[in-house]
């Protein structure tokens, strides 16, 4: 071998163990103090409308829908966020052990814990339970290599939970009087929308709770894609979407619908659930994922033109 081809790789080797030693030894070591000094901030969970209350942290959403044969949670908040969820239930007059059903949305760190706390059998998309089942190492929707190799090293993994249900397109779980149907796109870009209608002041509200509509860090939206078939999926969510009647949308980040926004307003309102009814917010949501979508679409052609 050259000499000048031998000390390339012997840089190559030392600025691979450098990184690792600054990953692993310095900068995770941080970010791991720092998710456990903010693991048990806390959010005020509060009434929404009907039988439907927020009950998560202050980041990540769970909702509680009550009914008379059990409860449904949507969500599982953050990371370690089962006993939060359990002493917001408390808080508002319910009791954990009375939700029969866990619908998965938005970060799967807490479903394990959650299951276990509730004793809930957790209903899943096809391609969420694959995800949830690997604890996070098995999931199509991660291109970026090191993101891949954090999973597998348990870094950025979570506790496996047990999927009880796989729920398909159009599905309508029901739960005495509780009746709640997903929304399924898959082919490249999964998404799981939940819906389901509650019963306010003699009104019958709709309620959204839309998926995420975040592209895949370092995603390909150009031949050849990565994930396969995300453009066609992306295209297909938007259009599943648009076409969704409602009056109350909700997501797994807070700060995406206006969680605290809305919640002070409503403690001002003579009708507190006005301010979370808000149909134009959910399209402009919308508007701004697809814009936003197009742009990386036409980056990326662009440079495959140069």
């Amino acid at each position: 071998m050259p000499r000048t081809s031998h000390t390339v790789i012997q840089v190559a080797i030392g600025v691979a163990v450098a990184v690792a030693v600054l990953v692993g030894g310095v900068l995770y070591p941080r970010w791991r103090q720092a998710v456990d000094t903010n693991r048990d901030s806390r959010a005020d969970p509060h009434h929404i409308a009907g039988n439907l209350y927020f009950v998560g942290d202050p980041a990540q959403t769970s909702f509680l829908l009550v009914g008379d044969k059990g409860h449904a949670l949507i969500g599982s908040a953050g990371q370690k966020a089962a006993h939060k969820i359990a002493d917001n239930m408390k808080q508002l007059g319910f009791d954990i052990r009375d939700v029969r059903m866990v619908l998965a949305a938005g970060p799967f760190d807490s479903l394990a814990e959650l299951q276990q706390a509730s004793g809930a059998e957790l209903w899943a998309s096809d391609a969420s339970a694959g995800v949830i089942a690997s604890g996070g190492t098995d999931n199509p929707d991660v291109v970026f290599t090191f993101y891949k190799l954090l999973a597998r090293a348990g870094v950025t993994s979570f506790p496996p939970a047990r999927v009880d249900h796989r729920v398909k397109d159009n599905e309508t779980i029901r739960l005495g009087s509780l009746a709640i149907t997903a929304h399924v796109t898959q082919g490249g870009f999964e998404c799981t929308t939940w819906t389901f209608t509650v019963r306010d002041r003699d009104r019958d509200l709709r309620v959204v709770h839309r998926c995420g509509l975040e592209v895949p860090y370092k995603a390909s939206l150009v031949d050849p894609e990565q994930p396969r078939g995300i453009r066609a999926g992306f295209e297909h969510t938007i259009a599943m979407l648009r076409n969704l009647p409602v009056d109350i949308w909700l997501t797994s980040p807070g700060r995406e619908y206006g969680r605290y926004r809305k919640h002070q307003e409503s403690l001002e309102a003579d009708d507190p659930a006005a301010p979370f009814i808000d149909p134009d917010g959910y399209r402009t949501s919308i508007d701004q994922a697809e814009a936003t979508f197009g742009k990386l679409l036409a980056e990326q052609q662009q440079g495959q033109r140069r």
